[in-house]
């Protein structure tokens, strides 16, 4: 789909409103974007951990959730390309203009894979260890009516909490996001915090997003937003354009893959688990 095609398709496109969603087949699309050009890890979805790539240990995580219907990666590399289709994935290759991973989601729920989609996953293709529960818990939210709905965790200790590389996300009363920021907050004037407390306010964002698929077009048409080139947080852009994100809280997941230790640290875990790690369910690939 052009550029041109698909800001034709977002501007003529009738906005599906919560009450006619919530009486649609739910089908579930998960798409796992993915890129090469990471410089903290060079092609790291292409990256091996035992025996397999982590973009297949990924792919793999995704398609082991049961409420997901179809798993779709989407990429602009020829190379990533060619590994996903050897271990059996769909494969979208997207333009390689897109700023984002939430753009290149955009783009394949557009297309013919997005055609019957009620609700769109985005799973980083760097998330080898995210529970099914934890991303059902979004799915389910999305379902109930939410525009946009991620994921949290309670912080764990201080220096989680003071670290720049930790987003982290202050809630509403009703679970709606009212801030991301790479500081630490929310500042506790008075009282220490109390991390690890599952009620607290102290919550560590986990990279997981879904979406009502007329809320994601509406997101990846907003321009870049204020906060967001402050906080270099892309999600910022949805809540400045007032597009609502439900947070679902959820049991501290094994951390994705980022660093070169991260990489490591996959390899130990993966390396004792290999092919029961993650239960493929035929139905869903």
């Amino acid at each position: 789909m052009t550029v041109a095609s698909g800001a034709h398709y977002v501007a003529g496109r009738v906005r599906i409103d919560r009450e006619t969603r919530n009486a649609l087949p739910m089908t579930v699309l998960c798409v796992l974007p993915a890129r090469i050009g990471s410089q903290r890890i060079p092609h790291k979805p292409l990256q091996r951990i035992a025996g397999r790539s982590l973009l297949e240990w990924s792919w793999r995580a995704a398609s082991s959730v049961p409420c997901i219907d179809r798993v779709v990666v989407a990429t602009d590399s020829e190379e990533v390309v060619s590994t996903a289709a050897s271990f059996g994935a769909d494969v979208c290759l997207t333009s390689t203009a897109h700023a984002s991973g939430t753009d290149r989601v955009a783009e394949v729920a557009r297309g013919e894979w997005g055609r019957e989609a009620a609700v769109v996953v985005n799973f980083q293709a760097d998330e080898p260890f995210l529970p099914a529960a934890a991303v059902r818990a979004a799915v389910d939210a999305v379902k109930a009516g939410a525009e946009v709905a991620t994921l949290a965790c309670p912080i764990g200790e201080e220096s989680e909490w003071l670290s720049p590389a930790v987003v982290k996300v202050v809630r509403a009363a009703d679970g709606h996001a009212l801030y991301f920021s790479r500081a630490a907050i929310p500042h506790p004037r008075d009282v220490a915090p109390r991390f690890g407390d599952a009620k607290g306010p102290w919550l560590r964002h986990i990279g997981l997003y879904v979406y009502a698929p007329d809320a994601l077009q509406r997101w990846v048409a907003l321009p870049v937003s204020p906060l967001e080139k402050v906080e270099r947080l892309e999600q910022l852009r949805a809540l400045e354009g007032g597009i609502g994100i439900q947070v679902c809280v959820v049991e501290p997941p094994e951390g994705g893959v980022d660093v070169p230790e991260d990489l490591e640290r996959a390899k130990r875990i993966l390396s004792k688990g290999n092919d029961h790690m993650h239960g493929i369910q035929e139905a869903h690939v």
